[in-house]
């Protein structure tokens, strides 16, 4: 079968989210190919993708057969199965690659799906907003996750910072729970459509891409009481958008929802800074403030997203407050005393 190299490369690239890093569940960090799709699963997400021509079964190693593709300079690809390896032929390169044909990968574990609804416009940018506040304390898995409601409501916090988000529609299925690692892949893939199942939600592109993402079972606190302040009103100088651009590098993680940057302000001045393993930042600028010092701690992306619709927020004794367009940010502060 002749396949387009850069059709199996783009596939291989948006299921790879979906490799383990380690084979604890056999075959988890394999490419599987089944009913012309290529297939990743690590117990938490699985992500499909169709190829065009593709008529093979089983499972290989991801890595190595990833970078031959990758390395691969034809526009087209022969494959051939044979009973243990696929044969390749490219141009002058002739290889071949051990091939399970028996696939292991519990994939019938995901469950059928229900019907396929499309998913309210604005529920990529409220769910990324919301992600953005959400905790990595396994102890309390529940605020490690987003709080997506039938109603519309797309909730994130870790106890001490909270995001709500009402979109203008709600949502077609019933309430769930998404990890905030399976919500940053969503986020990536930007689907349009929805279905759910037994303990799993699914999600669809328009280019034919699933994601199935396991989903928490148990019940979000009510948040109600938290999710307005009263206060002064303040703004950020207008320099803190290139400020957090500095900041921000020394802030990077491999996850990014572990990065983080702090806000000081105290006595007409305002410090942004941010360290890591290899290096420190601190940034200060002149702003109008003369009550008592307070800090607070922010995922930079989601201060670069609040800052893309205000610079305006709410100061109380011991919490502030962003708004903006269907969306409340809440924070409490650590005082400077």
């Amino acid at each position: 079968m002749k396949i387009n190299k850069k059709e199996l490369e783009q596939a291989l690239a948006l299921v790879k989210p979906g490799l383990a890093n380690k084979e604890l569940i056999e075959q988890s960090t394999s490419f599987v190919f089944s009913d012309g799709k290529a297939i990743t699963f690590n117990d938490e997400i699985s992500i499909s993708h169709p190829i065009n021509n593709l008529e093979l079964k089983g499972a290989v190693q991801a890595e190595e057969f990833y970078k031959f593709i990758s390395k691969i300079n034809t526009d087209d690809i022969e494959m051939e199965p044979t009973e243990n390896q696929i044969l390749f032929s490219s141009g002058r390169t002739k290889a071949g690659m051990t091939l399970h044909e028996k696939i292991i990968l519990p994939l019938k574990s995901i469950g059928k799906k229900e019907k396929w609804h499309d998913l309210p416009e604005d529920f990529i940018h409220y769910l990324s907003l919301a992600v953005g506040s959400c905790g990595n304390d396994m102890s309390r898995p529940i605020l490690t996750c987003v709080n997506i409601t039938q109603e519309g409501k797309i909730v994130g916090s870790d106890s001490y910072r909270l995001m709500i988000c009402d979109m203008e529609t709600e949502m077609p299925v019933d309430s769930f729970l998404l990890p905030a690692n399976a919500a940053l892949q969503t986020i990536k893939l930007k689907p349009i459509k929805i279905a759910t199942g037994e303990g799993w939600v699914h999600f669809k592109t328009d280019r034919g891409t699933e994601l199935s993402c396991r989903i928490f079972d148990d019940k979000y606190p009510d948040t109600s009481a938290y999710e307005t302040i009263e206060g002064v009103q303040l703004s950020f100088p207008k320099s803190i958008t290139e400020m957090l651009e500095r900041v921000w590098i020394f802030a990077k993680r491999e996850n990014m929802l572990d990065e983080m940057i702090t806000i000081s302000i105290a006595e007409n001045r305002m410090t942004v800074e941010s360290k890591s393993e290899t290096g420190w930042i601190k940034e200060k600028i002149n702003m109008k403030y003369k009550d008592e010092p307070i800090s607070f701690s922010i995922t930079p992306y989601l201060l670069h997203d609040i800052l893309k619709e205000t610079y305006d927020f709410t100061l109380s004794e011991n919490a502030i407050m962003f708004q903006g367009a269907g969306w409340n940010y809440i924070s409490m502060l650590k005082s400077e005393k």
